[in-house]
């Protein structure tokens, strides 16, 4: 029987309480899982958006997620998100910024990274932008332990509170430095505040590693618009398809399907509290119609994981909890 993993990083963040009555009877009524019974592809799906809770090793998702662009990603080569971030002093600190209010356009990116490009190509380090928003940066070498933060895990925070740490950690902060002051001193940037708009004051990486190999234990389909889910369809060899088409019906299908519902993280990250609301209704509405199934026998279990925290498991026979009552979000 077909069942249903929903992965919705940054669901249950404190942003704003919203009136999402069919999630909250999904969070009352399931099963409430240890991190151990995350599933391996959705802890891949957290890992590009959050830090989940048990994750100590990150997950190679620049590389998923550059194949999913539509770029040919070589066997061995390693890849890390490197997007555009903005940086803010903030009395003893520098704010991180990120998102739609950030992002530069085509030639601004081209611009910034063959400035990159042109002054790192001796130490073996080359960005690639696929779009304005979303770059990529091949090493020459793997960084063997070093432990970095997810954009959207620093968005609005300190960054110093977030760098890489582990061996070779000095090294690669020398990097990110170096990246600010080349950047500092681009016209891009000059001109950009000369419009009024915030410079782009460096690169946040994390993500490393190179192609995995094909798992067996892929899910039969894959749902969702972030370039990982492509990458993985890619990969796996699993048709996927987008989150629109999903949300027309999101029960047909046979076996485990994997959904990577990422418009609550893309609100998060443009700190737009609208699209956040909006984010929260649609999923509810896409939830409501699969508890319909779910009650109706024709699922035999929907997993919703918010990437920090239990992964919530619910099957037909816990919707008639009635005892359990649902609560605000």
């Amino acid at each position: 029987m077909p069942t249903l993993d929903i992965v919705c990083p940054y669901l249950l963040e404190p942003v704003l309480s919203v009136q999402a009555p069919s999630i909250a009877r999904l969070l009352a009524r399931a099963d409430r899982l240890p991190d151990s019974d995350r599933d391996p592809f959705a802890t891949c799906m957290c890992a590009a958006g959050v830090e989940c809770s048990s994750a100590d090793v990150e997950a190679p998702t620049a590389a998923v997620a550059l194949l999913g662009e539509g770029e040919a990603v070589e066997p061995g080569a390693i890849w890390m998100h490197a997007d555009p971030i903005h940086a803010r002093p903030d009395r003893d600190r520098l704010l991180v910024y990120a998102g739609q209010r950030i992002e530069p356009d085509r030639a601004e990116a081209d611009a910034l990274v063959e400035t990159f490009n042109r002054h790192f190509a001796d130490e073996g380090l080359s960005l690639l932008a696929p779009t304005p928003a979303r770059w990529y940066l091949r090493l020459a070498r793997p960084l063997s332990g070093l432990r970095t933060a997810p954009l959207h895990a620093v968005q609005g925070g300190s960054m110093a509170e977030h760098l890489p740490r582990g061996p070779g950690a000095r090294e690669w902060i020398r990097v990110l430095n170096e990246t600010q002051m080349l950047f500092h001193a681009d016209p891009v940037n000059r001109r950009r505040e000369a419009n009024g708009r915030p410079a782009i004051s460096g690169i946040w990486t994390w993500g490393a590693g190179s192609l995995p190999a094909p798992s067996d234990s892929a899910p039969d389909r894959l749902v969702g618009d972030h370039p990982l889910i492509a990458g993985l369809g890619r990969l796996t060899g699993r048709p996927y398809r987008s989150l629109a088409s999903w949300q027309d019906d999101p029960v047909s299908g046979s076996g485990r399907r994997l959904v990577l519902w990422d418009r609550h993280w893309r609100a998060w990250l443009d700190q737009d509290l609208d699209a956040w609301s909006d984010a929260m209704t649609a999923l509810d509405t896409a939830i409501e119609r699969s508890w319909a199934a779910l009650r109706a026998g024709h699922l035999a279990a929907i997993r919703l994981d918010s990437c920090r925290g239990p992964v919530f498991r619910i099957t037909p026979r816990h919707t008639w909890r009635l005892w359990r009552r649902r609560t605000a979000l």
